[in-house]
């Protein structure tokens, strides 16, 4: 008895749980339903046309600007790479021209250590010339 009362409250449950919802009410609303005329339909079509004839043509702008953008990016890489080789190859001509400068200054320190020694020989002969 005890088990045939507990089955039936259960199923009472169950079966006023499959009915909530509908006491609750429902959160489905119908759609609203709009009527236009057959012109305006027609306009509505022609802007559709339009508008996706003008995102053909954008979207055609874009791809060729995109095109466009790599090859500037390609370029300035290359310019970039070119900038690099240009500022070594500087760096290297002056520190040739550095040390062709210094090879220069002790050159020209050498050739006047020479003539003042050949003055001073030349001195001390003539003094010696004069001597005698």
């Amino acid at each position: 008895m005890w088990k045939i009362k507990n089955r039936s409250c259960v199923l009472l449950l169950l079966l006023a749980l499959c009915f909530l919802p509908a006491l609750c009410g429902s959160s489905v609303q119908a759609e609203a339903m709009y009527q236009i005329s057959e012109g305006e339909l027609n306009q509505l079509q022609s802007n559709l046309t339009e508008l996706k004839a003008d995102n053909e043509n954008k979207q055609d702008l874009l791809t060729e600007q995109q095109k466009q953008l790599q090859i500037v990016n390609e370029q300035l890489e290359k310019s970039r790479a070119l900038n690099e080789e240009t500022q070594t190859s500087l760096a290297e001509a002056n520190r040739s021209l550095t040390e062709l400068e210094k090879e220069a200054q002790h050159k020209i320190q050498v050739k006047t250590r020479q003539r003042n020694l050949w003055i001073s020989i030349a001195a001390i002969c003539a003094v010696a010339a004069i001597a005698k």
